[in-house]
């Protein structure tokens, strides 16, 4: 990597380190039950993951406040939590009250897990903060145990163009969304890439995708939020996928 783009790779972690530590205290509090995360992404992302974790160890890299860890625990599992950012691993410890091991850890870099030491692993749009996916997928693909699986969400890559967007659908691009939670506006900067990016990087870690989910308003949930919900009937804006490692030929 040369010095400029170390340097702004260095500038990118800091300021979603930064990002998400001043979201950690309302993160919880803002998501668990709202409309874009509580009830449109999570339960996507939950639906593609198997019923039954008991025996199972369960990495959620990307693991924030600690929402998915919990409710991974509540199914059985044995979760190991890691995050970039240090205050949200804590709210997670916290949350999860003794249950679950957490980590801060940056998925740019090897995981510190050992090979083969999980059998799952959730990753809730985590990935479009890196721009090269290589050292993460190829992690992922390391610690997971034979007959593991992947279950990802991202950004619908046919989603509506953020208003910074300058680029065209097939450029993989540096773009920025503004948020508030709470008392807490912070400007986010992830990576957008067309389809076939996504799928070519699960492919040259060695995953084939098995499952696709394209998630849509419950009609629960557009009752909850029909001003946030009620524009997104058929209009793409995440979509997880299940990945399974390619067995070896010959």
């Amino acid at each position: 990597m040369s010095g400029e783009l170390a340097r702004d790779r260095g500038e990118h972690v800091r300021r979603t380190r930064e990002a998400y530590d001043r979201l950690a205290p309302v993160w919880a509090a803002t998501t668990d039950d709202g409309a874009y995360n509580g009830h449109l992404e999570r339960p996507a992302l939950r639906s593609l993951v198997p019923p039954d974790l008991r025996g199972s160890v369960v990495l959620d890299a990307g693991c924030g406040a600690g929402a998915q860890a919990e409710w991974l625990l509540d199914q059985g599992g044995e979760v190991v939590g890691v995050d970039l950012s240090p205050a949200m691993v804590e709210q997670a410890r916290l949350r999860c009250a003794g249950r679950g091991r957490f980590l801060v850890a940056d998925l740019a870099e090897p995981l510190p897990l050992g090979p083969a030491s999980v059998d799952g692993i959730t990753c809730s749009l985590t990935l479009h903060y890196l721009r090269d996916w290589t050292v993460a997928l190829r992690s992922f693909a390391r610690v997971l145990r034979p007959g593991g699986w992947v279950v990802l969400s991202l950004d619908h890559p046919f989603g509506p163009p953020l208003p910074g967007r300058q680029g065209g659908y097939f450029e993989t691009e540096l773009v920025s969304d503004t948020w508030r939670k709470a008392d807490v506006e912070v400007t986010q900067h992830f990576w957008r890439r067309p389809l076939a990016a996504t799928v070519d990087a699960f492919a040259e870690a060695g995953f084939a995708v098995d499952r696709v989910v394209e998630p849509q308003p419950s009609p629960e949930a557009l009752r909850r939020f029909p001003v946030e919900l009620g524009g997104l009937v058929g209009v793409p804006v995440f979509i997880v996928y299940r990945l399974r490692l390619r067995l070896p030929t010959g």
